[in-house]
């Protein structure tokens, strides 16, 4: 399908439980726009997974949907312009936000929606924190770091990734992240580096991101096994503590718009 507008123009949906509408643009949108960008099975979550999780949050986990795109609440859900799909987990239990997946429709890239789903998630996510009555502490992204994920190996060069997510108001956690094993049979992770978006105007101390990684491992690991005895997890919590927080960005710095290109020359 041809889109012929971009994120200032579209307009965005909230999924929730029960809204069978919006859950119906919502497997749309997973099969036309999300599966495409992650066609690794291993790399995305199936739609059943996602609709279950919806219904009935695991281990405190709940997630933000977010749909974009233009006629949305029009009541053919066929005849909606899909544009966007973005996924954000918060974790009730310790009051963590995590940006965990976004695809945009190719035709559609470039176009401003990128940002507009993070700015979108992030006020789901105080929204969700709201009604759940737990303060969102921290927005975290995990980026694969490009110390370690060559380019050829990632669908976007991981620095260049970084540098976007910057541009948009993301600021680097410098201390050394492992990502639990997120199901059963897969290992930890030392790939991604994490950062943080600010929240009410403020990015998160070494507390707050203390949150997410309380959050995320506590999350997947529910079993007997005491996740806070885990070597990785000690030495996290190690680095956080002497890290601090971000001395000098203590506030957010409001990022600048990007200059618009130059009028092309006559012909």
């Amino acid at each position: 399908m041809k889109h012929d507008f971009n994120a200032a123009s579209s307009e965005t949906l909230l999924v929730r439980a029960g809204d069978e509408h919006a859950i119906a643009l919502m497997r749309r949108a997973y099969h036309e726009i999300y599966e495409p960008a992650f066609p690794i099975e291993d790399e995305r979550d199936s739609l059943e997974k996602i609709e279950t999780r919806l219904r009935n949050p695991v281990n405190g986990v709940m997630r933000v949907i977010l749909l974009a795109g233009k006629n949305l609440k029009q009541p053919d859900p066929e005849k909606a312009d899909l544009a966007a799909i973005g996924i954000a987990y918060f974790y009730s239990q310790t009051g963590a936000g995590l940006l965990a997946y976004n695809a945009v429709s190719p035709d559609l890239q470039g176009g401003g929606f990128g940002r507009l789903m993070v700015e979108a998630r992030i006020k789901g996510l105080q929204q969700l924190a709201a009604e759940s009555g737990v303060p969102l502490k921290s927005v975290i992204i995990e980026v694969n770091n490009p110390a370690v994920v060559k380019p050829e190996d990632d669908s976007m060069d991981p620095a260049k990734r970084i540098a976007l997510f910057e541009k948009w108001g993301a600021r680097q956690i410098p201390v050394r992240y492992v990502q639990p094993a997120l199901d059963a049979g897969l290992e930890k992770s030392r790939n991604s580096i994490l950062m943080a978006y600010p929240v009410n105007g403020s990015y998160p101390d070494a507390a707050a991101v203390s949150a997410f990684v309380k959050g995320i491992w506590q999350a997947n690991h529910p079993g007997p096994h005491d996740y806070s005895e885990d070597p990785d997890y000690k030495s996290m919590m190690v680095d956080l503590k002497k890290w601090g927080g971000f001395k000098d960005l203590t506030d957010a710095q409001p990022v600048k718009p990007a200059s618009p290109p130059p009028p092309a020359p006559p012909k």
